[in-house]
């Protein structure tokens, strides 16, 4: 749990007016979390719900349970669902934070902009969306259950790709472009195997698809493997040192700001403003 200490830091420097914010952080702490959520609902599930494992909607469609089968049901989920709600926040800031990076970055061109702009607010989206797999429980919808977090792989990926358009050749890590090709292979059939799965799955007689089950498997488990090495392997950047302080806005003024009798002559206009009420309902 580094990164989520890392986070905890980084808020806890609010106080002194200068926060150094290193986005890096946030997704990792996201992925922590993840994990977390995991290893609780997979335990949840097997002590108090041990026949889901054997026999549920997912496994019948694709022949193997994916490692969401353990948060998919009560009372798995009511621990898991509150956890990914601060999974999403995590991942929606680091976006943030790498897209105000990126814009001031000197290198940066409109081009580049635009591009970690869109893929980043799609991906934030697309992290809000996949709570539906929280929403749509596997016997009410199992399809809509299934893209809902499916969606999440392809955006993310493209977002993975934005932090290497975003960077210079020299910051990308040795090995990354490799690893950037089995990522994207593991995402793209991952999702083109569970597409296909449910999508040709007959109810009636539960037939599965015509993908082979190992294979659907592999790419999946490999998509989660590589989530837990893309930290490694994403491009070097810097941190965002931000600045906070007190500032006057249209509904406060600070006293240091305010100009000599301000205050006073205010206070006098809403007690000539009262008196004129007064009157007027009279």
């Amino acid at each position: 749990m580094k990164a989520v200490f890392a986070v905890l830091s980084t808020m806890r420097q609010a106080g002194t007016g200068s926060v150094m914010n290193n986005p890096e952080n946030y997704a990792a702490a996201g992925g922590e979390l993840l994990v977390l959520a995991m290893l609780i609902s997979w335990g949840m599930t097997y002590f108090f719900d041990h026949e889901l494992i054997h026999d549920n909607e997912l496994k019948k469609r694709v022949g193997y349970n994916n490692l969401c089968v353990g948060w998919d049901e009560a009372p798995a989920k009511l621990v898991a669902a509150p956890l990914f709600v601060l999974i999403i926040w995590l991942n929606a800031r680091y976006m943030q934070l790498d897209f105000w990076r990126a814009s001031l970055t000197p290198t940066s061109t409109p081009w580049v902009h635009l591009m970690v702009m869109t893929a980043n607010f799609a991906n934030a989206l697309s992290w809000v969306a996949c709570c539906l797999i929280f929403v749509v429980s596997p016997k009410e919808n199992a399809t809509l259950h299934t893209f809902a977090f499916v969606q999440l792989v392809v955006f993310g990926y493209i977002a993975y790709i934005a932090n290497f358009l975003e960077t210079e050749a020299v910051y990308h890590p040795r090995g990354s472009y490799v690893f950037l090709f089995f990522f994207g292979l593991a995402s793209l059939s991952f999702g083109a195997c569970a597409i296909i799965q449910f999508l040709t799955y007959d109810e009636e007689t539960e037939t599965p698809g015509p993908v082979p089950w190992y294979v659907t498997a592999v790419s999946d488990y490999a998509w989660f493997g590589c989530l837990g090495i893309q930290g490694y392997m994403r491009p070097a950047a810097p941190s965002l040192r931000v600045t906070y302080s007190l500032a006057t806005d249209d509904d406060f003024v600070i006293q240091e700001d305010a100009e000599p009798g301000l205050c006073e002559n205010q206070a006098l206009k809403e007690r000539v403003a009262e008196l004129e009420k007064e009157l007027a309902d009279r």
